[in-house]
Formats: structure tokens, C-alpha cells, sequence
């Protein structure tokens, strides 16, 4: 399926994508249950590698709408909040 614009392509592609992230602000089980599922069920369809572009598309723009409602809310700037996300998460 090809989508005819922005709305139809994110409609595609978040209802995953936000399944995943409501599972990751809960139990760190039922995240990893929901991806296994939403991961395996993308690998499962008739075109896996399709799925799988869209699950990465759909959570990327997840993130992205997230961030910049993060930005307005807090009144900082994307790049300051993806640093310190950065050094919270991902350094050790």
C-alpha cells in the first residue's frame, strides 16, 4: 500500500510505533513482549522488509513529534534535550 500524502503515510505507521511506546512507559516485560510481537508480526507479513522500514519510519516520527512537543513544553531547544538524553541513556 502507498500512502497519498503525510497524514495517510503517519497513519500507517504510528498505530505500532505508539503501541511500543505505551509499553515502555509501563513494565520494562511488557515492552520487550510488545516488541518481540510488533517485531515478529512485521517479519511474519508478506513483505518483511516493507514492515520492518515502516515500524523504523513510524517510531522515528514518533520520536520526532515527541521531541518537539518536549521542546515547546520545556521552552528548550531539540538539540539541547537530545544531548542530555544522550548522556542519560546512552553513555556509560
Amino acid at each position: 500500500m502507498d500512502p497519498a500524502g503525510p497524514d495517510e503515510a503517519l497513519a500507517l505507521v504510528l498505530p505500532a510505533a505508539l503501541e511500543l511506546t505505551t509499553a515502555a512507559a509501563g513494565d520494562p516485560g511488557l515492552y520487550w513482549q510488545t516488541m518481540r510481537r510488533v517485531v515478529g508480526e512485521s517479519l511474519d507479513g508478506a513483505d518483511p522488509g516493507r514492515a520492518v522500514a515502516q515500524l523504523l519510519f513510524g517510531l522515528s516520527a514518533l520520536n520526532s513529534i515527541l521531541l518537539d512537543d518536549l521542546a515547546a513544553t520545556t521552552g528548550r531547544d531539540r538539540a539541547a534535550i537530545l544531548a542530555d538524553l544522550h548522556r542519560r541513556y546512552l553513555s556509560h
